[in-house]
């Protein structure tokens, strides 16, 4: 699938030296990619190049000196040729700033024309242009929001029912949909759902939406060259999503007729011939049998092309480049498809408790070891985000690419891959969640759609009760465990030293720079004679994380007896950055009102009490960095007269 090293021989314009901005996921790939075509690249991670965030004040000229720094060094020396810019998949790369920028500092910008990424930067004016083009979009109107007032009158207006959904214009990732099924939901969910807007974003710019429900998400991936040629690629099924973020993707699309296929492909055509597009992007569609509408885009190679490029048989990266250099599709190797990547499933994995909905970042401890797995009928490969003793700063973990020739045999070969995937330490991950969603009976018959996961998949909550003693006895050997009980998650344990043991390990450590904190790791059997992977990490003194094959629950050893009676206490639901604390000290807070948030992985999130409370004194102030479980403020249970 390599493609002739002339693309990156021939240009006048540009030497070789490409910069790759993004992150280390996909940044590694295209780099890759870049190499074999004969480039030079130079990833943003290796050079340790931080980028500012969109919303930061004065972002423009901060991503200048960050350019400026990467101009003045040694990787970017070409004489008197100019290097190029690859935008990655970064937050920028949609940005008409960037390529306004980079052109201005003579780089070579791989990107569409700053008046196609305009277009882009606002979903508003992408959807009044397919509007053009007689392609429907729900849109209640093409009048951005910005309180709940507006919204109210609006729907009025409409005569539009609940439920709806709101978007920021100009999306915010994590934080950029919100799904509103009554007006007590709008009133309680808006507020601080605008704020995370504007924290992400730099300004709030809602719009307005139907709630379409049943129908899948479907991305289709383009590269448009100079001359006019269009070539499609597979499309993608993202309708497994868990907050508007993807998590389980499936390509190519099934359970969709023909004629909606041509259909999307003809709209994908119709709307770059409008905005003259040159280079990758794709559009995205929600598709409810016979009816289709467009909800969105992205300029630039979207976070799934090394799923459809598998599937294609193709460097996505090539055909990118080529388009940027003027070349046309022609002079491109023929696509050659594997049998193998016949049917692709890509799965994301998050630092997050997917049941409760809640970010948990922290220190990566333990990584699997296995990359790739190849079989007779299907392959799979592993691209992690984090290295193992890395502090995880944001929710992306790692992606894994799955092939094989039918559908049903790569959601096997998934499932027992998923087995072998092994993040590990104060973090929580989603693997668990995914498996179970990969197992259930309606995803396996293709029967889902883009709500599924969120309002009908029901995880498993508990494990079986066979790991209690398990989860609690491997905390229980690393220090005192006389006259305690042992709590795992929400359930009693009990210790019974024949429930299971160690066959590799025990391994004792403690966390840096907490020698009463101890951990432990290896790999233990079940009476049952199930062998899992475990690590229990210390969180305090008498709290772990404890993961014991795909379950991660906490453990807590609760002191009993005289004198033991524990104070009601205030615990931060996940670790990050204390944004606001509404209540100042003697205050009295009512049930269930938040009395501080949390920013943790750009969401914001309320901590509450269920009874009425005065603050004795906070623990920690606004800005003040905060663990998960950790106490954030002494208080007294007042009593209504």
């Amino acid at each position: 699938m390599g493609m002739r090293p002339k693309l990156a021989q021939g240009s006048a314009r540009h030497c070789r030296k490409v910069l790759v901005l993004g992150s280390p996921v996909t940044g590694r790939r295209i780099g890759e990619q870049l190499r074999e075509l004969g480039y030079e690249p130079s990833l943003q991670e290796e050079l340790g190049l931080s980028l500012p965030s969109i919303a930061e004040p004065d972002a423009p000229a901060k991503l200048r000196s960050a350019l400026l720094s990467f101009l003045r060094s040694p990787a970017s020396a070409c004489g008197e040729l100019s290097p190029c810019l690859h935008p990655g998949i970064s937050a920028w790369a949609e940005r008409p700033e960037l390529a306004t920028l980079g052109q201005e500092l003579g780089f070579s910008v791989i990107s569409p024309p700053a008046r196609v990424l305009t277009l882009f930067a606002n979903t508003l004016t992408l959807l009044i242009q397919g509007e053009r083009l007689n392609i429907p979009h729900l849109l209640i109107s093409s009048d951005p929001l910005h309180s709940v007032r507006e919204i109210e009158l609006l729907m009025a207006r409409a005569q539009q029912q609940f439920p709806i959904i709101l978007k920021s214009a100009k999306g915010s990732p994590g934080a950029g949909h919100l799904v509103v099924h009554d007006v007590e939901q709008l009133e309680s969910k808006l507020p601080l759902w605008m704020e995370q807007v504007r924290m992400n974003c730099g300004e709030v710019m809602v719009l307005a939406e139907r709630y379409l429900e049943g129908a899948r998400l479907v991305s289709v991936p383009f590269v448009r060259f100079v001359d006019g040629a269009l070539r499609l690629f597979p499309m993608i099924d993202a309708s497994l999503q868990c907050r508007q973020r993807k998590m389980v993707e499936f390509c190519p699309v099934f359970g969709i007729d023909p004629a909606m296929e041509t259909q999307l492909s003809r709209w994908t055509q119709e709307l770059a011939e409008s905005m003259g597009y040159i280079g990758a992007g794709s559009f995205d569609f929600l598709v409810d049998g016979s009816r289709a509408f467009l909800v969105g885009g992205v300029a630039r190679l979207d976070t799934s092309f090394p799923l459809w490029e598998r599937v294609a048989g193709v460097d996505a990266v090539a055909w990118q480049m080529a388009a940027a250099e003027g070349l046309g599709p022609e002079e491109l190797p023929a696509p050659r498809p594997s049998r193998k990547w016949a049917n692709g499933i890509a799965i994301r994995f998050y630092a997050e408790d997917p049941v409760l909905q809640l970010p948990q970042p922290g220190l990566l401890r333990e990584l699997g070891e296995r990359r790739s797995w190849s079989f007779p009928s299907g392959e799979a490969e592993l691209d992690p985000a984090v290295e193992a003793g890395a502090e995880v700063s944001h929710e992306l973990l790692g992606l894994l690419w799955v092939g094989a020739q039918e559908r049903a045999q790569a959601l096997t070969l998934a499932s027992g891959v998923l087995q072998d995937v092994w993040f590990a330490g104060s973090l929580q991950t989603n693997e668990r969640f995914v498996a179970e969603l990969l197992s259930h009976p309606w995803v396996r018959e293709g029967i889902f759609h883009a709500g599924f996961v969120d309002e009908e998949f029901l995880p498993a909550i508990r494990p079986p009760e066979a790991m209690l003693p398990v989860l609690a006895g491997a905390c229980a050997a690393l220090g005192r465990s006389e006259g305690c009980r042992w709590a795992v998650g929400d359930q009693w344990a009990k210790l019974e030293p024949s429930a299971f043991r160690w066959v590799r390990g025990p391994e004792s450590w403690s966390e840096s720079g907490v020698s009463s904190r101890k951990g432990v790791s290896g790999t233990v059997e079940l009476a049952a004679g199930q062998r899992l992977r475990l690590c229990a990490y210390p969180v305090t003194e008498d709290k772990w994380l404890v993961r014991l094959g795909n379950w991660t629950l906490p453990v807590r050893r609760v002191p009993q007896g005289p004198g033991t009676k524990r104070q009601p206490r205030v615990l931060a639901l996940v670790s990050g950055r204390v944004h606001s604390v509404l209540f100042r000290d003697g205050a009295r807070v009512p049930a269930h009102e938040p009395l501080l948030i949390i920013e943790s992985l750009g969401m914001l999130i309320p901590h509450a009490l269920p009874v009425d409370v005065r603050i004795q004194r906070w623990k920690v102030a606004a800005e003040d960095p905060v663990r998960a479980g950790e106490e954030l403020a002494e208080f007294e249970v007042t009593v209504k007269a």
